[in-house]
């Protein structure tokens, strides 16, 4: 028969029972550990509108962030090949949108003119 000891002791989580059980963690560092885990989830109750309101403005940004690249390297490859087409006079008799379209045009995978 099984004693009422057993009965009435809680079974450790399993993370208590692998590092300080097994392992052999100081028991100091437990206290420590469950007590900043407490203070934690206290910070979070009672700061749950400013967290979900920073983790979706940084969501926004991840999210923006390649866009913005994107746009940044196009735009460069865009004035500098502009910038190459005026130099080289390749098209003498072309106007500047006509040079606007041909460099955006190679710098999304055409080629320049000979």
């Amino acid at each position: 028969m099984k004693s009422n000891s057993n009965k009435n002791q809680t079974k450790l989580p399993w993370w208590v029972e692998l590092l300080f059980v097994q392992i052999g963690l100081p028991d100091s560092w437990l206290s420590k550990f469950l007590k900043q885990k407490r203070e934690t989830y206290n910070f979070i109750s009672e700061n749950k509108k400013y967290i979900f309101y920073c983790t979706l403005l940084i969501s926004g940004i991840i999210y923006i962030y390649p866009i913005v690249r994107y746009t940044s390297s196009s735009a460069s490859c865009i004035e500098k090949t502009t910038k190459y087409l005026k130099s080289n006079n390749l098209n003498d008799a072309k106007n500047m949108m006509d040079l606007n379209s041909l460099a955006v045009g190679y710098c999304h995978g055409g080629s320049l003119p000979k």
